[in-house]
């Protein structure tokens, strides 16, 4: 069977507590963009795997300054002949650059888990890539 395809529009402001309490000030988080979710089934009608494709930016902003980033990834859910299956992430999350600082806040590479068929989380199959945590320059770029 052919793949369904659908595509939802993104657009969500909201509080970034973890952010504003390293911070000691108020930080808002932003994000706009795409989700296109693709659901594969087999000539059956039978669910066997979804690639999801995120396309974002997103940005904190403080006390008139805002930092921008961006997410390009694809995760990709895997049901397996067992009913387990796998999640696989793809890409870059969250990519936020401070100038003079480079990359400080978000995760590069791929990430993959296997779950049982309820749900619980088997093991860790690959991790490969960089994250990235600096809550420091983050706070001094959107600092009064």
């Amino acid at each position: 069977m052919q793949p369904t395809t659908e595509t939802i529009l993104l657009n969500e402001t909201f509080p970034a507590p973890m952010l504003s309490a390293a911070c000691g000030f108020p930080i808002t988080g932003h994000f706009e963009g795409s989700l296109t979710v693709r659901t594969f089934l087999n000539k059956s009608g039978d669910f066997t795997k979804e690639i999801d494709s995120y396309h974002l930016i997103n940005s904190f902003t403080a006390n008139g300054h805002t930092l921008t980033g961006r997410t390009s990834q694809q995760i990709k859910v895997t049901l397996l002949p067992d009913r387990s299956y796998t999640v696989a992430f793809n890409g870059g999350d969250t990519i936020l650059t401070v100038p003079g600082a480079g990359a400080v806040l978000g995760n590069v590479g791929t990430f993959v888990l296997h779950f049982s068929a309820d749900n619980a989380l088997l093991q860790v199959i690959r991790e490969a890539g960089e994250s990235f945590d600096n809550t420091a320059a983050i706070c001094t770029a959107l600092a009064p």
